[in-house]
């Protein structure tokens, strides 16, 4: 088995503190603190200095790293291998989301393995999509869903393998007393003098939002900003703007708002992938797991 000590340091690499590091890992700061320093002894060499109120690797550490990422890649594909010899899959395997992939995706996809694989244990983890990567290389998770355009430029790693899953179109969110509200679609376009509901500027609903109304020609005119679905879901409700919300969020309906499709050349969508760790898509487990949250995908 690899030193779990490796994972410490890659954690410590991913999240900049001891403190970070512990908490993602679910350990003592001081557990975790007392390990890399057996560590850094058994090697006689220092794998971390201070950096400020962080903490960074020496040389000698970000050499080890490099070496402990191709060291865990192998060893998942142990694991994969040794695992396939199994009659009847069992034990933990932990899937992370974002809260609407959870909802939508992850929720049925645990009851199906569990149905399949009796002895399987499921877990759901919630990971936003900006924390997902790190999650999976430090161990907390097998496998995760992220939105491509938030995480897309920090693959560029061989321990990580991604799966394209599904494109989720955004739709347009209205009072049921909107004037829109009997229509079964609407053009963008249509849309361009409403007052809307969305995130900030730095946040995913408004940038969305935004690179679809410039390339037909307007910018949206927001009133008033949320970017949780609840908190938009009421503000809706209330009469106070219309919103645009990713399809699969809407899992449970409210009965004072209406969904509909928007239509034209530049609907807004998010690209939603599938992360796993390379060498560990051969253990029947992960397999299973990759499978069943494909097949919750599909009929979205």
């Amino acid at each position: 088995m690899i030193d779990s000590r490796l994972r410490l340091l890659i954690a410590v690499c991913e999240y900049g503190t001891v403190t970070a590091a512990a908490e993602a890992l679910y350990r003592s700061p001081s557990g975790v603190s007392k390990q890399l320093k057996d560590l850094a002894a058994e090697l006689d060499v220092d794998l971390l200095e201070r950096h400020g109120r962080r903490v960074r690797l020496t040389p000698a550490g970000q050499r080890l790293v490099r070496h402990a990422r191709r060291l865990n890649a192998q060893w998942e594909t142990a694991l994969s291998d040794t695992t396939a010899a199994a009659r009847e899959l069992c034990g933990p395997i932990t899937i992370g989301g974002f809260p609407t992939a959870i909802s939508s995706i992850l929720t049925p996809a645990a009851l199906r393995l569990r149905e399949r694989h009796r002895l399987l244990e499921p877990v759901i983890q919630e990971v936003y999509s900006s924390e997902l990567l790190t999650a999976l290389e430090s161990g907390s998770i097998d496998l995760g869903l992220f939105v491509a355009n938030e995480t897309t430029s920090h693959i560029t790693d061989s321990y990580v393998e991604v799966i394209s899953l599904l494109d989720d179109p955004i739709d347009l969110l209205v009072p049921e007393t909107h004037r829109f509200a009997a229509r079964d679609e609407i053009p963008l376009e249509d849309a361009a003098q409403e007052e809307w509901i969305s995130g900030r500027p730095h946040q995913d609903a408004y940038i969305e939002l935004l690179a679809a109304t410039r390339a037909i020609g307007y910018a949206p005119r927001v009133a008033h900003y949320a970017q949780e679905l609840t908190a938009t879901t009421a503000l809706v409700a209330a009469g106070l703007g219309i919103a645009a919300v990713p399809r699969i969020a809407m899992t449970v309906p409210h009965p004072k708002v209406i969904q509909i499709p928007l239509t034209g050349s530049q609907v807004p969508r998010r690209r939603i992938m599938l992360a796993l760790r390379r060498g560990s898509r051969d253990n029947p487990r992960i397999a299973a797991a990759v499978t069943t949250v494909q097949e919750m995908s599909h009929p979205l």
